[in-house]
């Protein structure tokens, strides 16, 4: 059984813990950075009356699994119910989920972190490829990819629209 309150885990760099191994979170480089910046900044703007956005806020999907997005947004509903002590650190998975890929993650880490959010609660899982600038979205019953001209949007987060050419916009500015 994991021990949350092991200060290893939240040291840098993070880890993360599924399939009975440890997972250390690679170094973000600045591409990954601004991208995960953009992101957070159109999801508080979004979020100001909704819920809470934050980037690697700590989950606790299972007692033998702990991961670290790169951003989440929870609803205020969700958040509402808990202690001080779950609102810092999940016992599920956030509503919104969003990794950035950085070229040196595994497809295979990838794909299996994807799954576990979804299973336990996520509703939607945004996979960001800064290189190839495309976003790939999961949810409970679809899969799609998405790419310049698009924008993510859902039922379930009324009002949102996050377009990929915002995402990748700061990368152009060089």
């Amino acid at each position: 059984m994991l021990q949350y309150s092991e200060r290893w885990l939240d040291a840098k760099p993070y880890r993360e813990i599924f399939d009975g191994r440890v997972h250390r979170k690679l170094s973000a480089k600045l591409d990954h950075g601004r991208v995960q910046a953009v992101i957070s900044a159109l999801l508080l703007e979004w979020a100001a009356e909704r819920g809470g956005v934050a980037s690697e806020w700590r989950v606790r999907l299972d007692e033998e699994t702990t991961l670290v997005p790169d951003v989440s947004f929870e609803s205020d509903e969700r958040l509402a119910g808990l202690s001080e002590d779950d609102r810092q650190t999940l016992p599920f998975s956030p509503q919104l989920v969003v990794e950035i890929r950085s070229p040196r993650d595994r497809r295979q880490n990838v794909e299996r972190k994807t799954e576990l959010y979804v299973r336990h609660g996520a509703i939607a899982v945004l996979n960001v490829d800064p290189t190839k600038r495309i976003v790939h979205v999961t949810t409970g019953d679809a899969e799609f990819t998405l790419k310049d001209g698009d924008g993510f949007t859902h039922a379930a987060f009324s009002g949102l629209e996050l377009r990929v050419s915002d995402i990748f916009a700061p990368l152009d500015r060089r």
